[in-house]
């Protein structure tokens, strides 16, 4: 008799798989109900990383935003001190270009207890920014008197 002939009991109860009373050897595959938690639990995991991917991207963008205002401040200082002039206390506006966009800068003079020494604040935003609120970068600095200015 070989095993295509073979007779089976439909009354005979299935061998259980070892350890797992519930399991039986004759069953085969996934219920619905157990496939669709799986997928349920893929979609909040993909969801959760997709939003994780977003939010670096946001992050990776304001900080090189950051990064690029802060380099227009630092220059608009290096600017001032290279001049070799004595600026008056006040405030000065003006624009710049970096990373191809244009950027405004605000830079303040005060004076210090050292008549030989000023205060220097730039504040740099981005001139595209609609907003007009705050800044992305502040550079403080001080700046010595030059030798021979009066």
């Amino acid at each position: 008799m070989n095993s295509f002939n073979k007779q089976v009991d439909i009354n005979q109860r299935p061998r259980q798989v070892a350890g797992f009373p519930h399991l039986f050897c004759k069953r085969a595959g996934f219920t619905l109900i157990e496939v669709m938690i799986a997928l349920f639990i893929i979609a909040v995991a993909l969801g959760g990383a997709i939003k994780a991917m977003g939010n670096a991207a946001n992050t990776s963008a304001a900080l090189a935003d950051k990064t690029f205002a802060q380099w227009v401040g630092l220059n608009q200082f290096a600017k001032l001190k290279l001049s070799g002039e004595w600026p008056r206390p006040g405030e000065q506006k003006g624009e710049d270009e970096m990373a191809h966009r244009e950027w405004r800068w605000v830079r303040k003079i005060t004076t210090t207890e050292d008549k030989n020494v000023n205060r220097v604040e730039i504040f740099v935003s981005d001139k595209a920014a609609q907003n007009g609120e705050g800044y992305a970068a502040k550079i403080v600095g001080f700046l010595a008197k030059p030798p021979g200015v009066r």
